[in-house]
């Protein structure tokens, strides 16, 4: 399962420093809610977001993360990638997940952010992947359509994108589809791995060179997951 969903165990074992903030921070029964401003940086939240996995915290998970609009969405996306790193690499090796959903409208994101145990039961297997490069015009409604037509074949999926818009286009796909998929009735939801990935350009001017996209890994889920 875990070869599956391409979590790579490190095998050294490596500190990290988690700070505590209260700014931006709010916690309840069930779990804790981060508010991520467009200003802030990524490395910032993401020691938020890992705060709920050491040993004596008070309010673990879900870690839920809240940003509105592009720039601090793209904050909130990274975050969780870089904490999805950092969790994976210190001692217990701990895999956690995202699930996105909108708030008041599309332009408001919700990333639930779970340990992997939690929902790993119901996880369905797949062989096959469907992949979309998304861009910052891409229009998000027509990748989700795609997601979710994968998903019912029994596909995962990945999306990967570069810049703030661009990824704001990809969390916002994978949060459509899964209310695609709701609407249907179709039994199945998604969560996603976030990671960096090292990508070469191709077009003219830029040809030969790599830079860093955000990728976000989508699998299936039976039924939906309650958080």
């Amino acid at each position: 399962f875990i070869h599956t969903l391409n979590f790579c165990i490190l095998h050294h074992q490596q500190q990290y420093d988690i700070m505590s903030s209260k700014e931006g921070e709010q916690v309840g029964e069930q779990g804790r809610r981060v508010f991520v401003k467009g200003d802030e940086t990524a490395q910032f939240t993401s020691r938020k977001i890992s705060l709920a996995a050491l040993p004596d915290a008070k309010h673990g998970f879900p870690v839920r993360v809240m940003a509105k609009r592009a720039p601090a969405t793209n904050v909130a996306v990274k975050a969780v990638a870089i904490a999805t790193k950092r969790l994976a690499e210190m001692e217990g090796n701990m895999a956690i997940v995202g699930v996105p959903s909108f708030r008041d409208n599309r332009n408001e994101i919700c990333i639930s952010v779970e340990d992997l145990q939690k929902i790993k039961a119901n996880v369905i297997l797949t062989t096959e992947t469907s992949s979309f490069m998304i861009g910052a015009k891409t229009d998000p409604k027509m990748t989700a359509g795609a997601i979710a037509s994968a998903a019912r074949e029994g596909h995962a999926s990945s999306v990967q994108g570069i810049g703030s818009d661009a990824v704001f286009n990809c969390i916002r796909s994978v949060a459509i589809a899964r209310e695609y998929l709701d609407d249907k009735d179709d039994g199945i939801d998604l969560f996603v791995k976030a990671e960096f990935i090292e990508v070469k350009f191709e077009e003219e001017g830029r040809k030969d060179r790599t830079g860093t996209a955000l990728k976000l890994n989508i699998f299936l889920h039976q039924g939906r997951i309650e958080l």
